[in-house]
């Protein structure tokens, strides 16, 4: 793991038989303007300004031919769009004056062609606080080999049914909307997809349970070379500065994660390699979800 800050280059180059990767992060939204009182005393500055140019600098490392992100603000956005895109970065779907897309996806443009992309807001209000919550899926051409594959993704409703009743089958609903638009891409471009992003429940929640039984499956568990199980939580919030510390039901992936990666894809086009949940020492003060990373071969 890399220790320290993350200033200079550090690039993880992906495997020669590998020619999809796609990172994946929920970055915390944190666009106030102040630094709170805990880390504050801690020397850390964990605003927008500060955070942006360490997450550019994992992009840089890895760079990925697509990246998606959950709690993205405008605030983020325009010190962090910048950054990325002079690494050849384009976003797939400008938000514009109309609802602020909280889970983008960027992609390479010089290595894959964007064939399609579609934003949808989760409804009613009441299942998407201040409108974070939604889906963003784009189909995409790598430009080398013409072959193409779909990614989608979320952040669902992310209250337990304790503090808000209703609230597991809110995420059952939202998941259905993306079942569905895995069958409208398919139906059109009959190519393989990756669902990605923070889905605010575990494997064995019944919205997760509707993905494992209709066919998608775990990227971590279907990896032939590695396979992360890390749940892939740790603790950082304003109150608390980053702390490897995990609070989650468990401490293993298929447990205790909320976080997922799967894959859509009977026809077996796909071969997953590496499934990692990237925890070097700068990701920890960031966010309170370390990235995770898929490299596929197709």
């Amino acid at each position: 793991s890399w220790q320290g800050t993350v200033e200079g280059k550090y690039l993880c180059p992906q495997a020669q038989d590998v020619n999809v990767r796609i990172v994946d992060d929920n970055i915390w939204d944190y666009s106030h303007d102040t630094i709170p009182a805990a880390w504050r005393k801690a020397g850390i500055d964990c605003r927008d300004a500060a955070r942006a140019p360490q997450f550019a600098q994992l992009v840089r490392a890895y760079m990925p031919g697509v990246l998606t992100l959950q709690e993205y603000n405008r605030h983020m956005h325009d010190v962090f769009y910048p950054l990325i895109n002079r690494y050849g970065y384009t976003i797939a779907y400008e938000s514009g004056d109309g609802p602020w897309n909280n889970t983008p996806v960027f992609y390479q443009d010089q290595v894959l062609e964007l064939l399609h992309v579609n934003y949808h807001l989760y409804t009613p209000s009441q299942w998407s606080n201040h409108g974070s919550k939604s889906f963003t899926s784009a189909v995409f051409k790598e430009k080398k080999s013409g072959k193409v594959f779909a990614v989608i993704n979320t952040h669902l409703w992310w209250k337990s049914d304790k503090k808000q009743p209703g609230s597991t089958f809110a995420r059952a609903a939202q998941v259905r909307l993306m079942m569905a638009e895995t069958e409208i891409i398919r139906a059109r471009y009959h190519c393989p997809v990756f669902v990605v992003g923070d889905m605010n429940c575990e494997e064995r929640s019944v919205p997760m349970r509707q993905l494992l039984e209709g066919g998608f499956q775990p990227c971590y568990k279907i990896a032939s070379r590695y396979g992360n199980r890390d749940n892939g939580h740790h603790i950082c919030s304003p109150t608390e500065v980053g702390e490897r510390t995990s609070r989650r039901l468990g401490p293993d992936r298929e447990k205790g994660a909320i976080d997922h990666c799967m894959l859509f894809d009977p026809e077996k086009k796909v071969d997953v390699k590496v499934f990692d949940c990237i925890q070097t020492y700068f990701t920890v003060p960031l966010t309170d979800h370390y990235p995770n990373l898929i490299d596929a071969a197709m």
